[in-house]
């Protein structure tokens, strides 16, 4: 097999491949093992100069400031700026390698025109972070569909897409009429550089719960705290320790039983010391997310034998496979999360349990030399395609915008 050549790129992953915080951690490690299995030619990444950010920011403005994010990100001339970023990086000396672009953001095939193969590696598209009711309101359906056309051009150039998940791989045969035999799903790694050392008798007993997401309200932030101030009803030990959020949210840093840790950098070693301990005390890790790319933060859990309560969509039941690893729950519905909640915080053995299987589920499966070594044996082709993860359940459809385009997602 060829070597490759790893670009990536924009404010929404990052510009730097080996940066720590480049795709939430996810980058570095991951071309960090291309490299040790010596697969990797180079990498690169692109994001576009301040002054064209401020004349797309001002074209996109709206006073909701997750449209006006969400807007600038699907307007083509950015995403034409990024691929004309990538045209000006690429040389003759690439095409001697094959080409790996994380995502779908930046239409690599029709820059290098078959000259050489051509592949993705995705924890997400736009088609499954539509089809959720944390997708923006109106936006309109023009660009909406103009995004779908765009995702489902590149991915129609490409020779070979990598997923994370099985839940994003039917995604991807099925919103964007991608043949099955061009998708492949090889998992993910966790964000540490090494698997923890655990508790010798870690302690299932303490009722501490553990919530880790800085976008507190995509993450199920709001709807966990519903459900916890009716679990330390139950149980007045109950202790919620939040990490993430920059800032302090009124009715929330304040209320009964909530440990406020704020914005904690794994990067920094002070903050990782806390994290870690944080993770060794808990015994529960919850995170109801309202949309779910992927989920680094829940494997991180179950590294530390920590079982986990999230949500029932997208990758996350891949993740946390129901009562092996942890519960699931339905997006949003605070009430039923609180009535798994409180069985579980009063049954140590069963977390005990959850937590010791989580551990070996990371073990075995979400591992980045795992993720590399399954990425070899396709482009290789020494291996099948490998289903290597859980099959999702059946889930609730969520919300979901009709137009010509989108109308094609609905079950």
């Amino acid at each position: 097999m060829n070597q490759l050549v790893g670009i990536i790129g924009s404010g929404l992953i990052g510009i730097d491949p080996f940066d720590s915080k480049s795709w939430s951690g996810i980058s570095k490690r991951f071309f960090l093992e291309c490299q040790s299995q010596d697969i990797l030619s180079r990498a690169f990444g692109v994001e576009v100069s301040k002054p064209v950010k401020y004349l797309l920011a001002l074209k996109n403005f709206s006073s909701d400031r997750r449209k006006l994010i969400r807007q600038y990100y699907m307007d083509p001339c950015y995403l034409n700026a990024l691929t004309e970023l990538i045209r000006k990086q690429l040389t003759e000396e690439d095409m001697k390698s094959d080409i790996l672009q994380i995502g779908g953001m930046y239409d690599v095939p029709t820059l290098v025109k078959k000259r050489t193969k051509c592949y993705s590696y995705n924890d997400g598209n736009f088609a499954s972070s539509v089809n959720t009711r944390y997708f923006p309101k109106g936006i309109s359906t023009s660009k909406i569909d103009n995004t779908l056309r765009y995702e489902r051009d590149v991915n129609h150039g490409l020779d070979m897409i990598f997923t994370m998940s099985e839940y994003l791989r039917v995604s991807f045969i099925n919103d964007y009429d991608i043949p099955p035999e061009r998708v492949v799903s090889i998992g993910a790694g966790i964000n540490l550089d090494r698997l923890p050392d655990c508790a010798e008798q870690k302690d299932y007993t303490n009722g501490n719960i553990l919530f880790i997401g800085v976008d507190f309200a995509r993450k199920g932030g709001f709807e966990l705290v519903k459900a916890f101030k009716v679990v330390r009803e139950r149980i007045p030990a109950a202790t919620l320790h939040i990490v993430g959020p920059r800032n302090r949210i009124a009715g929330v840093s304040d209320l009964a039983g909530v440990v406020w840790h704020g914005y904690l950098d794994k990067y920094k070693a002070g903050d990782m010391a806390k994290l870690n301990s944080l993770f060794l005390n808990a015994s529960l890790f919850v995170m109801p997310s309202l949309y779910e790319p992927f989920g680094i933060a829940p494997l991180e859990a179950l590294a530390y034998e920590i079982p986990c309560v999230v949500s029932n969509a997208w990758a996350l039941p891949e993740i946390v496979p129901e009562n092996v690893c942890g519960r699931l729950v339905p997006p949003g519905n605070w009430e039923e999360m609180a009535e798994v909640l409180i069985p579980l915080l009063k049954d140590p053995s069963m977390l005990e349990r959850f937590g010791k299987a989580g551990r070996m589920h990371v073990e075995n499966t979400f591992t980045w030399e795992n993720v590399v070594v399954r990425l070899k044996a396709v482009l290789t082709g020494l291996g099948e395609r490998q289903n290597i993860l859980l099959p999702r359940p059946k889930q609730t459809p969520l919300n979901l915008p009709l137009s010509g385009e989108t109308s094609k997602l609905l079950p």
